[in-house]
């Protein structure tokens, strides 16, 4: 993308707020850009625009206690990564709509998606397939103001392409799915199983010891007799981001995990 980046000016999030006259212009001198909270999930404004050859997904976010929707494959991953991944602490996909002013006219951007990570970086993310995805220079141009909108208010602007979402793939063979592809499609499936007394007691003493602890290890103490259900329960304790392991990697006996604790700050971006 084009840089636009004004080096004088440094980032703030305090550059982020509501403004008091809600009919103030983009443009106005006192407003960079304008943020429009969508009615959750563009049910109000839809967001699926590109007919019934693209894929559509919609599901119950466990994270977000919120219904996550949109289109194209490359969003549909990427939602179901934030759902699981232990690093995401909050994420919205199409959560607003942005207003900025271009050579003298004001032009709509949605985002595809938002997050905010476990160490407070809230990334603004652009889905797209390759980079021949952004062969026009007008809308290059447009997601350049974008970005330097993102970063005076201390946001980060990501554009991830299809590869970038699914993870390196297996050396010699391009077309196999990534492990992270095959170890998110696990967890996403186990974000709503419910664990016994035993289970959670385990569980609980292992996290709460705050130590690295193989994956065999804490299988073993969760289902002394039972491995599948061990497995299973470590992948929910994982979907839950109550652990975290390398998703870049086949999960195994061998496999590290490391406790996490639950997130107890603000989600900054619910605006």
């Amino acid at each position: 993308l084009p840089v636009r980046s004004d080096p004088t000016r440094r980032p703030s999030p305090r550059r982020l707020r509501r403004v008091a006259d809600q009919w103030l212009p983009v443009g106005n001198s006192r407003l960079l850009a304008k943020i429009v909270v969508l009615r959750h999930g563009g049910h109000q404004q839809p967001v699926i625009t590109r007919g019934s050859k693209h894929l559509r997904f919609r599901f119950l976010s466990t994270k977000t206690n919120s219904t996550q929707l949109g289109e194209g494959k490359g969003e549909a991953l990427l939602a179901s990564l934030n759902e699981v991944w232990a690093e995401v602490v909050d994420y919205e996909c199409h959560p607003f709509e942005i207003h900025i002013m271009r050579d003298g006219r004001v032009e709509r951007y949605r985002p595809d998606a938002v997050r905010q990570l476990a160490d407070g970086t809230i990334e603004l993310i652009e889905v797209k397939r390759t980079p021949d995805d952004l062969a026009d220079a007008e809308y290059r141009e447009k997601l350049a103001i974008v970005a330097e909108i993102c970063r005076l208010c201390g946001w980060v602007f990501r554009t991830m392409y299809l590869q970038d979402i699914m993870g390196p793939r297996p050396a010699g063979n391009p077309r196999a799915l990534s492990e992270r592809v095959r170890n998110v499609d696990a967890l996403f499936g186990r974000r709503s199983m419910e664990l016994d007394r035993h289970e959670n007691r385990v569980a609980g003493q292992a996290i709460g010891r705050g130590e690295a602890v193989a994956w065999g290890d804490l299988r073993d103490r969760l289902a002394p007799t039972d491995s599948l259900q061990g497995d299973a329960v470590i992948e929910r304790l994982l979907a839950g981001g109550m652990l975290a392991a390398d998703l870049d990697l086949r999960f195994c006996p061998d496999t590290v995990l490391r406790p996490r604790r639950p997130f107890a700050g603000i989600s900054r971006i619910r605006l």
